[in-house]
């Protein structure tokens, strides 16, 4: 007796299946959704309900498109290029006198106490502080209520009291050097942490400040090209579907023209001439970008010129307080002429620049890096501070730097205030036009569908 005999009718186990089924694949399951496709398009009507939806999403699509380009053209326009201007002109400006009360704040700790070229460089280190404080608050009125500006300005105007702290600490502590030796050499650490700490914090903040309104300005120039073809291109691109919907209705109903349709090919039409109108100031507006660009690129250099000057300057202070001590002789001369740019013919120095940057160098090596050498401290001081014949030398370069930084400055500003100002309806005719011609398609594809029912 087999076990089949025992057990006529066994039944599969948990791992065992059905041999007759077949389980639907992948491919019959796509084939069956492509049948139930075919037979919801097979009907007439429905052809002509699916080339109104696709039409409309067309009308909403130019209108969506229509209203991200407002805000590019606004960004392209006079008002906006105009502010992003003057908050790079005072990022500049505060960048300069940040650096400017650096030098000015190694310097005093630097003169006797009872001279008045200490009472000469305390002047300049507050009026340097009170020209930064008046362009956080002046720029802070730019903010248009852009959170990315008002957060650069916050991280300067927080920023800028922990310096002016160390910096008075180290006033304090070396006010009278003669009899505190201890204070003195103190003082001088705090004095080297607070000009540390500017460099590589507040001027990088402020240089950051630039930097973004500089970058807003080219993305402005982008933005309003992408803006202009964007929206132009799907107006036309919904022309040519309004004209295709038409030739294939009127080929499938062997009707005249659907009156619907043509009103909306009419708004559209409208819509097209609507934007090349709105958009009439944009080559005007890319051209005083395109050179705005340019200018910016000189700016950028001649900032960049002169941070490193004032830093050389400051770096000076420091080195005849005694706090550049773990450099050599050699290699604080080389890091001066590197700074100072000594001997440069690269781009960003005019010709008077090249010839005021040389005589700074050569006053720096004749009356610093020489009387250094020969053991004259004293006179290599003298020579340093106000009313000596380095620091005379570098006031005419500064003199002059600052004078090609203004100029430049002004130009960058009158060609972005000779931008012609932005549309500020092109969003809402828009919009209105694309409604009426999404209510003339709804009802021109109603009629043919009762039509050809």
């Amino acid at each position: 007796m087999t076990l089949t005999e025992l057990d006529p009718d066994p039944r599969p186990g948990p791992a065992t299946a059905p041999t007759g089924r077949r389980w639907p694949t992948g491919r019959r399951q796509r084939g069956v959704r492509r049948r139930r496709l075919r037979e919801l398009l097979t009907p007439t009507p429905n052809r002509f309900v699916l080339v109104g939806v696709l039409l409309v999403l067309l009308f909403a699509l130019t209108a969506g498109i229509a209203g991200l380009a407002v805000r590019a053209a606004v960004n392209a326009g006079e008002v906006m290029v105009t502010s992003a201007a003057q908050m790079s002109g005072n990022a500049q400006a505060m960048h300069r006198w940040l650096a400017e009360a650096d030098a000015a704040a190694t310097g005093r700790f630097l003169a006797p106490p009872d001279s008045g070229q200490r009472d000469q460089l305390n002047a300049s280190y507050e009026d340097a502080l009170g020209q930064v404080r008046r362009l956080l608050a002046e720029s802070a009125g730019l903010t248009a209520g852009d959170p990315d500006r008002a957060a650069g300005l916050a991280r300067v105007a927080n920023q800028l009291p922990v310096y002016t702290d160390l910096v008075q600490r180290a006033q304090q502590l070396g006010a009278e050097p003669t009899d505190r030796k201890f204070d003195a050499l103190l003082g001088s650490a705090y004095l080297r942490e607070a000009s540390g700490y500017l460099r590589g914090v507040l001027l990088p903040a402020a240089l950051q400040l630039w930097e973004d309104e500089s970058t807003r300005l080219s993305e402005a120039r982008r933005g309003g090209q992408l803006a202009l073809f964007g929206s132009i291109g799907i107006t036309l691109l919904t022309l040519v579907a309004l004209w295709w919907s038409q030739r294939y209705l009127r080929r499938r109903t062997k009707r005249r023209v659907s009156p619907g349709l043509a009103l909306a090919m009419a708004a559209m039409l409208a819509t097209t001439g609507w934007l090349v109108v709105s958009w009439r100031h944009w080559p005007q507006a890319e051209e005083r970008l395109t050179v705005a660009g340019h200018k910016l690129e000189q700016h950028r250099k001649l900032i960049e010129i002169q941070r490193d000057a004032l830093r050389a300057r400051a770096d000076v202070h420091l080195r005849l307080g005694g706090n550049s001590n773990q450099f050599g002789m050699v290699a604080l001369n080389q890091r001066f002429e590197r700074d100072a740019h000594c001997g440069s013919t690269g781009a960003g120095f005019t010709d008077q620049m090249r010839v005021l940057v040389g005589g700074w160098c050569t006053a720096h090596q004749r009356y610093i890096e020489e009387n250094e050498r020969l053991g004259a401290h004293r006179a290599a001081v003298a020579a340093a501070l106000p009313g000596g014949e380095v620091a005379a030398a570098f006031q005419h370069y500064d003199a002059e730097l600052t004078k090609e930084i203004a100029r430049v400055d002004r130009e960058i500003y009158q060609e972005l205030t000779n931008t012609p100002p932005a549309p500020t309806s092109l969003g809402v005719v828009t919009l209105l036009l694309c409604l009426v011609a999404a209510a003339a398609v709804a009802v021109g594809i109603g009629v043919r569908v009762r039509e050809y029912q």
